[in-house]
């Protein structure tokens, strides 16, 4: 299942990429959502680009969760949620690559992120996600149970970059 989605923000390209690769970024955006259970692995330039890797526990109610979906979920994991910054080759343009993966459930989320300017003061990120399944049958249920978290957590974003920008850009 693949999902794309354009967002505006109220900032030039050059400071909204300034912002989304910045370790107070991610740092209010846990505090605001009162977490205080993570780590940082990785906030460095390699040869590939920036890389950004953010490690979370994660508790996971399978009360809710379908009766097949549930021997394919732990009662606890590590949420890896990772970000690759890359060169575009034109100025203005910014582009990562980024995957989330809860550890071993067999669940590829990923996809990519542009950044561009449209004017002065304002840009737009795309973004791009895929999710996709290792399991034969039952992969397909999973993908479909997930997907509408997935419209969900693209929109809580949204909102929590612009309050970000709203507030500190």
């Amino acid at each position: 299942m693949k999902v794309m989605v354009d967002r505006e923000f109220p900032v030039g390209v050059d400071r909204l990429y300034e912002i989304l690769t910045s370790k107070a970024y991610f740092e209010q955006r846990f505090e605001w959502g009162k977490v205080n259970d993570y780590r940082f692995q990785a906030f460095q330039e390699t040869g590939e680009g920036l890389l950004i890797q953010i490690v979370q526990p994660i508790q996971i109610r399978t009360d809710k969760v379908p009766s097949f979906a549930r021997r394919l979920l732990p009662s606890q994991a590590d949420l890896l949620t990772e970000f690759l910054w890359q060169a575009t080759g034109r100025a203005g343009c910014y582009q990562a690559r980024y995957r989330f993966q809860l550890g071993n459930v067999p669940l590829k989320i990923s996809g990519t992120m542009r950044l561009s300017a449209d004017g002065e003061t304002q840009s737009i990120q795309q973004t791009q996600v895929e999710i996709t399944s290792s399991v034969p049958l039952v992969g397909r249920k999973l993908v479909d149970l997930v997907a509408p978290k997935i419209d969900d957590a693209l929109a809580g974003d949204y909102r929590h970059t612009l309050r970000y920008v709203e507030q500190f850009a």
